[in-house]
Protein backbone atom coordinates (compact mmCIF):
# COMPACT_ATOMS: atom_id res chain seq x y z
CA UNK A 1 0.00 0.00 0.00
CA UNK A 2 0.78 3.21 -0.91
CA UNK A 3 -0.39 6.33 0.99
CA UNK A 4 -0.05 10.31 0.83
CA UNK A 5 -2.21 12.74 3.31
CA UNK A 6 -2.80 16.15 1.99
CA UNK A 7 -2.57 17.95 5.54
CA UNK A 8 -4.16 20.55 4.87
CA UNK A 9 -8.09 19.26 4.12
CA UNK A 10 -7.64 16.01 6.06
CA UNK A 11 -7.57 13.79 2.45
CA UNK A 12 -6.27 10.63 2.15
CA UNK A 13 -4.77 9.06 -1.00
CA UNK A 14 -3.97 5.73 -1.44
CA UNK A 15 -2.98 2.91 -3.68
CA UNK A 16 -3.78 -1.02 -2.91
CA UNK A 17 -0.84 -2.75 -4.91
CA UNK A 18 0.52 -6.43 -5.23
CA UNK A 19 4.11 -5.17 -5.08
CA UNK A 20 6.13 -1.95 -3.15
CA UNK A 21 8.26 -1.30 -5.87
CA UNK A 22 9.47 1.78 -7.77
CA UNK A 23 7.03 0.51 -10.67
CA UNK A 24 4.48 0.48 -8.31
CA UNK A 25 5.72 3.68 -6.44
CA UNK A 26 5.88 6.02 -10.00
CA UNK A 27 2.23 4.69 -10.33
CA UNK A 28 1.64 6.07 -7.27
CA UNK A 29 3.39 9.80 -7.88
CA UNK A 30 1.47 10.05 -11.21
CA UNK A 31 -1.50 9.55 -9.24
CA UNK A 32 -0.78 12.43 -6.99
CA UNK A 33 0.36 14.96 -9.69
CA UNK A 34 -3.15 13.85 -11.62
CA UNK A 35 -4.58 14.89 -8.06
CA UNK A 36 -3.28 18.38 -7.92
CA UNK A 37 -2.07 19.10 -11.74
CA UNK A 38 -2.18 23.18 -10.77
CA UNK A 39 -0.29 23.41 -7.54
CA UNK A 40 2.91 22.49 -6.28
CA UNK A 41 3.16 20.24 -3.76
CA UNK A 42 5.82 19.20 -1.34
CA UNK A 43 6.13 15.14 -0.88
CA UNK A 44 7.22 13.64 2.15
CA UNK A 45 9.00 10.61 1.79
CA UNK A 46 11.59 8.15 4.15
CA UNK A 47 14.15 6.88 3.01
CA UNK A 48 13.05 2.96 1.73
CA UNK A 49 15.22 2.29 -1.36
CA UNK A 50 12.63 2.28 -3.86
CA UNK A 51 11.72 6.52 -3.59
CA UNK A 52 15.34 7.09 -4.58
CA UNK A 53 16.30 4.34 -7.22
CA UNK A 54 18.11 5.58 -10.41
CA UNK A 55 15.01 4.43 -12.27
CA UNK A 56 12.38 6.78 -10.23
CA UNK A 57 15.04 9.84 -10.73
CA UNK A 58 13.87 10.03 -14.43
CA UNK A 59 10.07 10.40 -12.81
CA UNK A 60 10.91 12.65 -10.36
CA UNK A 61 12.55 15.25 -12.76
CA UNK A 62 9.49 14.87 -15.33
CA UNK A 63 6.96 15.34 -12.47
CA UNK A 64 9.25 18.32 -11.19
CA UNK A 65 6.88 21.15 -11.69
CA UNK A 66 4.46 19.60 -9.72
CA UNK A 67 5.64 17.42 -7.25
CA UNK A 68 9.16 18.50 -4.80
CA UNK A 69 10.72 15.45 -2.38
CA UNK A 70 11.09 16.36 1.00
CA UNK A 71 13.90 13.24 2.19
CA UNK A 72 13.20 12.61 6.23
CA UNK A 73 16.18 11.65 8.17
CA UNK A 74 17.03 7.73 8.09
CA UNK A 75 15.68 5.66 10.95
CA UNK A 76 13.04 8.27 11.81
CA UNK A 77 9.49 7.00 11.16
CA UNK A 78 7.99 9.21 13.77
CA UNK A 79 8.76 12.18 11.80
CA UNK A 80 6.34 10.65 8.88
CA UNK A 81 2.86 11.39 10.00
CA UNK A 82 1.56 8.96 7.84
CA UNK A 83 3.00 6.07 9.71
CA UNK A 84 0.06 6.87 12.25
CA UNK A 85 -2.47 6.72 10.07
CA UNK A 86 -0.93 2.87 9.02
CA UNK A 87 -0.72 2.36 12.40
CA UNK A 88 -4.27 3.56 12.94
CA UNK A 89 -5.53 1.45 10.11
CA UNK A 90 -3.57 -1.71 10.78
CA UNK A 91 -5.95 -1.35 14.34
CA UNK A 92 -9.08 -1.00 12.66
CA UNK A 93 -8.34 -4.15 10.52
CA UNK A 94 -6.12 -6.34 11.80
CA UNK A 95 -6.38 -6.29 15.59
CA UNK A 96 -7.45 -9.63 16.76
CA UNK A 97 -8.82 -10.76 13.01
CA UNK A 98 -7.66 -13.58 10.89
CA UNK A 99 -8.21 -13.01 7.35
CA UNK A 100 -8.44 -16.12 5.36
CA UNK A 101 -8.95 -14.16 1.72
CA UNK A 102 -6.70 -11.55 0.52
CA UNK A 103 -9.49 -10.55 -1.48
CA UNK A 104 -12.16 -9.52 1.61
CA UNK A 105 -8.67 -7.93 3.28
CA UNK A 106 -8.29 -5.64 0.23
CA UNK A 107 -11.54 -4.78 0.25
CA UNK A 108 -12.25 -4.42 4.08
CA UNK A 109 -8.92 -1.65 3.49
CA UNK A 110 -10.57 0.19 1.05
CA UNK A 111 -13.62 0.54 2.37
CA UNK A 112 -12.04 1.81 5.23
CA UNK A 113 -9.94 4.53 3.64
CA UNK A 114 -12.65 5.62 1.73
CA UNK A 115 -14.45 6.52 4.75
CA UNK A 116 -11.48 8.54 6.77
CA UNK A 117 -10.06 12.07 6.77
CA UNK A 118 -7.32 12.42 8.72
CA UNK A 119 -6.55 15.78 11.16
CA UNK A 120 -3.62 16.05 12.43
CA UNK A 121 -4.06 19.99 13.86
CA UNK A 122 -7.31 21.41 14.85
CA UNK A 123 -7.89 25.00 16.43
CA UNK A 124 -9.36 23.64 19.50
CA UNK A 125 -7.91 20.52 20.36
CA UNK A 126 -4.75 18.44 20.72
CA UNK A 127 -2.00 18.39 17.73
CA UNK A 128 -2.23 15.27 16.40
CA UNK A 129 -5.79 14.17 15.97
CA UNK A 130 -7.17 11.40 13.91
CA UNK A 131 -10.79 12.04 12.83
CA UNK A 132 -13.15 9.16 11.39
CA UNK A 133 -15.85 10.61 9.67
CA UNK A 134 -18.80 8.25 11.23
CA UNK A 135 -21.15 9.85 9.38
CA UNK A 136 -20.01 8.40 5.68
CA UNK A 137 -18.50 5.17 7.26
CA UNK A 138 -22.05 4.23 8.53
Amino acid sequence: MFGALDYASGRLMWQLSPQKNGDEFARFLDQIAAAFPDESVIVVLDNVGYHKSHALRDQWQRLSHTLTPYWLPAYAPQLNLIERVWRWLKSKIACHRWWNAMDQLQSATEILLAAVEVHFHTTDGPSFQLVQNFCHSA
